[in-house]
C-alpha cells in the first residue's frame, strides 16, 4: 500500500464552516465511489485556508482518475468547488513528498 498526501485550498474565510458542513454530511455515495476508486485511510485536515489530504492506496495516481469517472462527484463537486480553488471542474490540488514515515 502507498501513502499520497496533498494540499487543496479553500476560497476565503467565508466557506469554511460550509466545506465543513458538507463533510460532516458527506453521503455514503460519494464515501463508496471514493473506495471504488481506491482511496483507503482517507482524511482531510484543515489549517486557515489550507487542506491536508492524505490517504493509501495501491495506485495512488489511478485514485483520481478513477473518482472523476465516478457520477456522484460531480454533484459533489458542484457543491464543494465554489468554496475551493479549482483547475476546471475539480479541486486544485498539489501533491506533498513524503520526508519521513515510521510503522
Amino acid at each position: 500500500m502507498k501513502r499520497f498526501a496533498f494540499i487543496m485550498r479553500l476560497k476565503d474565510n467565508s466557506v469554511i464552516e460550509e466545506y465543513e458542513r458538507l463533510h460532516k454530511d458527506i453521503g455514503e455515495e460519494v464515501l463508496e465511489a471514493h473506495s471504488r476508486a481506491g482511496f483507503r485511510n482517507y482524511s482531510i485536515y484543515r489549517y486557515g485556508l489550507d487542506l491536508f489530504a492524505y490517504f493509501e492506496s495501491e495506485d495512488p495516481e489511478g485514485c483520481f482518475i478513477r473518482i472523476a469517472q465516478e457520477p456522484i462527484m460531480k454533484e459533489w463537486w458542484a457543491k464543494t468547488n465554489p468554496l475551493m480553488e479549482t483547475d476546471g471542474n475539480k479541486p486544485r490540488f498539489i501533491p506533498i513528498p513524503e520526508v519521513f514515515h515510521m510503522d
